[in-house]
């Protein structure tokens, strides 16, 4: 371990997928994943909590820092509109959670909601995650002298670490998963519409075909924009047309190439 980059254990979870990576500095020195079908359960972020936890059994982590990438199935995004009358986050958040519990039922009550404004006039971006599953994480790294960093939505994390790419003319700024495609359309910067897709929503029509709709859908001008997709590799023939922004992690050779090292995050 390197004492100017300490090593450093990122995470990536999901409904139907869990990612560990060591990482030191930006590169990843070792790499773990599994997916499954996920199933409809109350709390389905246990069975990649239970899978994190076994393996976080299996090595030292006493005094390293964790940071934790939660997927769209975990920590749902959405963009709500500006209002005048209420500017302040606190008052955003209050909104926020009134949003998620109309869409997502009783159970987003246990939910901790927050939402961050992209600007003056913009919508605000809000957020939701499981209370439980933050505080059993934090409890599981403390009991094992690790330390939680951070927690964020997988697609704030790439979109923080690929911004400066994204700041010119319309564009889509596309984050896979297995199950999901969250989809960020910009305009010199911000933020104008996010959608959540099933992948198999770009099983069944061009990319670009299915964009263009959404963008239509939302009452947005209908020019061209360019897209890009946010990965290190690209080995889906769906995503032909998009521009790949490698979140800017140097993999190892204990690493395979085409891990899909962009679910954890962007990169240090």
């Amino acid at each position: 371990m390197s004492l100017l980059f300490p090593d450093h254990i990122r995470i990536g979870l999901g409904a139907s997928y869990a990612v560990l990576a060591r990482v030191n500095g930006a590169r990843v020195t070792a790499w773990q994943m599994q997916t499954w079908d996920a199933a409809a359960t109350a709390s389905p972020w246990q069975r990649g909590y239970d899978t994190i936890v076994g393996w976080m059994g299996e090595m030292s982590s006493s005094g390293i820092r964790v940071s934790v990438a939660l997927s769209a199935e975990l920590a749902p995004l959405y963009l709500l509109p500006w209002r005048d009358d209420a500017t302040r986050p606190d008052q955003q958040a209050l909104l926020a959670a009134a949003h998620f519990r109309s869409i997502h039922g009783e159970v987003a009550s246990r939910w901790e909601t927050s939402a961050a404004p992209c600007g003056f006039g913009q919508p605000w971006l809000a957020s939701a995650t499981d209370t439980e599953l933050i505080l059993s994480l934090t409890e599981q790294l403390q009991a094992r002298g690790a330390r939680l960093a951070s927690v964020q939505p997988l697609a704030v994390s790439l979109f923080n670490a690929l911004r400066q790419h994204t700041a010119g003319s319309a564009c889509w700024l596309l984050v896979p998963e297995p199950k999901k495609l969250t989809a960020i359309h910009m305009r010199a910067g911000q933020w104008c519409l996010l959608q959540t897709l099933p992948m198999s929503a770009i099983r069944h029509e061009p990319l670009s075909d299915l964009l263009s709709r959404e963008t239509r859908l939302a009452g947005l001008p209908g020019e061209t924009a360019s897209m890009y997709l946010a990965s290190t590799v690209n080995n889906d023939t769906a995503f032909g047309g998009c521009r790949i922004l490698d979140p800017g992690w140097k993999i190892t050779a204990a690493v395979s190439a085409n891990s899909p090292l962009h679910l954890i995050g962007g990169g240090a």
